[in-house]
């Protein structure tokens, strides 16, 4: 046979089971587009860790060198089957926020954002909150027509040199200010 013959064959094949071949290459390009994305997905988001990593690690905090350092690396705890939270958690870069609260001297301190969701925000503080106290809570970076927000304390508990609070907004804030704390 030759090759003339077998182009012919091939040709004549093709052309009888058309629909075979146009869903084969439909599903060729397909797994092709599928497989670049994924890779680039996969590049991105390391790439995105390595800049967050940057970032937090230049970033300039207010507080002393080594309570800076043991807030950008704070390492949570693993999520339990028992998370009975309605509202999804959702963590990120080390957000510095002001807190308005009657424990504090002159009425403000300084937290850290640890995570965040549409429900709440758990901060790493240096004074104890009370559960059930509410305290206002506002970016620090915020512009100032950007208010407090009112949290309640769920939960605090010591965890190293800082104290974890578990906070639930009294009322879910817009989304241009929930952008704000990270």
């Amino acid at each position: 046979m030759s090759f003339a013959e077998t182009l012919d064959t091939i040709t004549t094949w093709v052309l009888a089971n058309l629909a075979i071949v146009i869903g084969g290459v439909v599903a060729v390009v397909v797994l092709s587009i599928v497989c670049v994305m994924t890779r680039q997905r996969k590049l991105t988001e390391s790439e995105r860790l390595a800049a967050a990593a940057n970032n937090s690690a230049s970033s300039s905090v207010l507080l002393t060198p080594s309570v800076d350092e043991k807030a950008l690396q704070w390492d949570p705890p693993e999520h339990s089957y028992a998370d009975r939270r309605g509202a999804v958690r959702r963590e990120g870069t080390v957000v510095r926020v002001k807190v308005a609260a009657p424990v504090f001297r002159n009425g403000l301190g300084e937290a850290f954002v640890l995570d965040r969701s549409t429900g709440g925000l758990r901060l790493a503080v240096a004074t104890p909150l009370e559960p059930g106290v509410i305290v206002q809570v506002r970016a620090a970076n915020a512009p100032e027509t950007i208010g407090f927000v009112g949290v309640l304390v769920r939960s605090c508990r010591k965890s190293g040199e800082f104290y974890e609070v578990g906070c639930e907004f009294e009322k879910t804030p817009p989304w241009n200010v929930l952008l704000l704390f990270g």
